[in-house]
């Protein structure tokens, strides 16, 4: 059995603070159940699975995805196992446009024109 790093990082005011343990979790599932009981195991890959979902169902939400399709989309998730990525360019440029300043959103919205007009033959 071996220590694995658990790192956490809390940034409090201005600084930046930082710990780190080292824990014996077990190397593999019978070195954990022999470590901590069944329930241990199970409630902490439930909770885990559980935000994991969570996370893909905020993805097909954002993505513009109704309550109904994310029911069909999540019929056959399975943890550990990757969902299709859902990405939407628009969402993508207006996230990005609006972490930009106002000097470099006039030039994204030139280079914008410029693609329109060169698509237009102009």
């Amino acid at each position: 059995m071996s220590d694995i790093a658990v790192k956490s990082t809390k940034k409090i005011g201005d600084v930046e603070k930082e710990a780190v343990i080292y824990y014996d979790f077990g190397d593999n599932l019978e070195e954990a159940l022999d470590k901590f009981d069944e329930t241990v195991i199970f409630t902490n890959f439930r909770g885990a699975a559980k935000i994991t979902a969570q996370g893909a169902m905020r993805r097909y939400l954002v993505a513009g995805k109704s309550p109904e399709e994310i029911v069909k989309l999540m019929a056959n998730w399975k943890p550990g196992v990757a969902l299709e990525r859902i990405s939407d360019p628009t969402a993508a440029f207006k996230a990005k446009f609006m972490t930009m300043t106002p000097a470099e959103q006039a030039a994204a919205l030139s280079d914008l024109r410029d693609s329109l007009k060169a698509d237009e033959g102009e």
